[in-house]
């Protein structure tokens, strides 16, 4: 049993290392043809490998996993690119461009890399209103409200989790994923200061 036991720690393990090596692995310089924008867009299709959404009637098998993008920027169009050809199980994702101002209906995740305070502010609410994984950049992001945060540490993308906020939205974030956040947050108000 012991031997069983060990196996098993050692499986777990090796996995953990697979998942942090795949999210953290590579330094930014290291990636000569690939800057930073490409990859927080790695990281996102990773996050949403890592991250449970309630169960909704309506959402069919094989419908599209939709990923709205609302904003301008690197990060934004490497993200659309990346995500393209994209699945998540057997549902095809499809990449959406919307205003700040439109309806996050039918969306199981949004890019946002809106500046605008007041903007954010609803897209957010939206999000959690509608369980929408919000995935902005800056260690901002998540104590404004947003799920996870990306951001770069001594040359490395690394992220933030708020699970307040996922809760907020009906979202389960992995274990996983957790245990390799740079931050977890929770019971984040809208200014940025924790409760």
């Amino acid at each position: 049993m012991d031997g069983a036991s060990v196996s098993g720690r050692r499986f777990t393990i090796k996995r953990l290392v697979v998942l942090a090596t795949l999210l953290f692995g590579a330094r930014l310089e290291a990636q000569a043809p690939m800057g930073e924008s490409q990859v927080k867009a790695m990281f996102v299709y990773n996050f949403l490998k890592f991250v449970e959404w309630p169960v909704d009637a309506s959402v069919r098998a094989k419908d599209p996993f939709v990923v709205l993008i609302i904003g301008e920027g690197a990060t934004a169009d490497a993200t659309e690119q990346f995500l393209e050809s994209k699945t998540i199980g057997d549902r095809p994702v499809a990449v959406l461009r919307i205003q700040w101002d439109q309806s996050l209906r039918g969306a199981r995740a949004a890019v946002v890399v809106e500046r605008d305070p007041k903007k954010l502010h609803r897209i957010l609410d939206a999000a959690a209103t509608a369980g929408v994984l919000t995935i902005g950049e800056g260690e901002e992001f998540t104590t404004r409200g947003g799920v996870i945060g990306l951001l770069v540490l001594d040359r490395k993308v690394r992220f933030d989790v708020d699970t307040t906020a996922a809760q907020s939205a009906g979202l389960r974030v992995s274990s996983k994923l957790l245990a390799l956040t740079h931050a977890v947050r929770s019971s984040t108000d809208r200014s940025g200061s924790q409760q």
